[in-house]
């Protein structure tokens, strides 16, 4: 109401209620991370769109993304799965993705060979998807591209790229 910042506990206690649910990025959270990153931190990333934005290429947000992709890889192998690997890796991968992203990696490489025996069009979409979002990470002599911690605010980046990401999954197709 009179334009200020927002409370850091809002944005800190709205990121305990994710971790403490293994991932559960609702539209209300997403909205309070987007809100306080663009008021309180001056995140630019974000403010033009709603939704998914495909050109932002920070670290922490692609890699909320590729986390996404990875688990609708398991899903689409394994149909009816009762635990993700949201429910397993979310809290790792969004603290210390340098430790967990090469497990997913290496899960995701079995879940793409049993995709391939049933869809090969399956296939080709995530890896090209994959490789999309890999681009966009920086590599440098120094960095692999995956930092091995994120800090609060990076946190926050990855969930709302994960929830924008799997919100893109479920957008309707248009019409050609």
């Amino acid at each position: 109401l009179e334009d200020s910042r927002y409370p850091e506990s809002l944005y800190t206690d709205t990121l305990i209620r994710i971790r403490a649910e293994q991932g559960k990025v609702t539209y209300g959270r997403a909205a309070i991370i987007k809100a306080f990153l663009i008021k309180n931190r001056g995140w630019k990333e974000g403010e033009d769109n709603m939704g998914l934005n495909e050109e932002c290429k920070e670290t922490s947000y692609v890699l909320g993304r590729i986390f996404a992709v990875l688990e609708s890889i398991q899903k689409d192998a394994n149909p009816g799965i009762n635990a993700t690997i949201r429910d397993r890796y979310f809290n790792s991968a969004c603290a210390t993705p340098a430790s967990i992203f090469p497990v997913l990696i290496k899960l995701k490489n079995s879940h793409i060979k049993k995709i391939d025996r049933e869809s090969v069009a399956g296939k080709i979409y995530y890896e090209k998807l994959l490789a999309d979002l890999m681009g966009k990470l920086e590599v440098s002599e120094e960095n692999a591209g995956i930092p091995k911690r994120l800090s609060l605010e990076e946190q926050g980046k990855f969930m709302l790229g994960y929830y924008h990401q799997m919100q893109k999954k479920y957008e309707k197709k248009e019409d050609k």
